[in-house]
């Protein structure tokens, strides 16, 4: 299922959205969030450390739509050794 991760995303952001939707994805915790420009050069800078930053962040500015042009597909797995969620950024698309 690896490898249709990879071609889902070669062929664009709809096709990641839609699988990332599909059973294995979501039990393998895949997900994503749309963000704006800010945002985004805000975590590219390592301003912003954490996903739950993140989502306050965009809470808090209370975005729109229209000012989310990038969406973020990231991958949460729980790690037993450490008892927490590591969260990893997979990919980042620019919106239509």
């Amino acid at each position: 299922m690896w490898a249709d991760w990879q071609n889902a995303k070669g062929r664009g952001l709809k096709y990641a959205q839609d699988f990332i939707q599909s059973s294995w994805a979501i039990e393998n915790g895949f997900k994503f969030i749309k963000i704006s420009k800010e945002l985004l050069n805000k975590l590219l800078k390592g301003e912003i450390k954490t996903l739950e930053e993140l989502k306050n962040i965009k809470f808090n500015e209370k975005q729109n739509e229209f000012s989310e042009k990038y969406t973020i597909f990231y991958i949460e797995i729980y790690d037993n050794e450490i008892d927490k969620y590591i969260t990893t950024i997979d990919s980042i698309f620019i919106n239509n």
